[in-house]
């Protein structure tokens, strides 16, 4: 497929993670298990944040119209 010139495709929109914290996070649980120990909690929530670029649109109006 061949593109335009000039066309640059939008920016996408993502969810960015705590890559750093979910890191330290299983290093902390591998060494849990490794000393044959129980980790704190089976489950672990953190927090993300959705970044919206320009390949996002505005929700449709019940009358079919875009909203701002």
């Amino acid at each position: 497929m061949a593109i335009a010139y000039g066309y640059r495709p939008p920016a996408l929109t993502t969810v960015r993670q705590p890559l750093e914290e979910m890191g330290r996070r299983a290093a902390r649980t591998v060494l849990t298990l490794a000393r044959r120990r129980s980790p704190d909690s089976r489950r672990v929530e953190l927090s993300t944040e959705l970044m919206v670029r320009a390949s996002t649109a505005p929700v449709p109006s019940r009358s079919g119209h875009l909203r701002t």
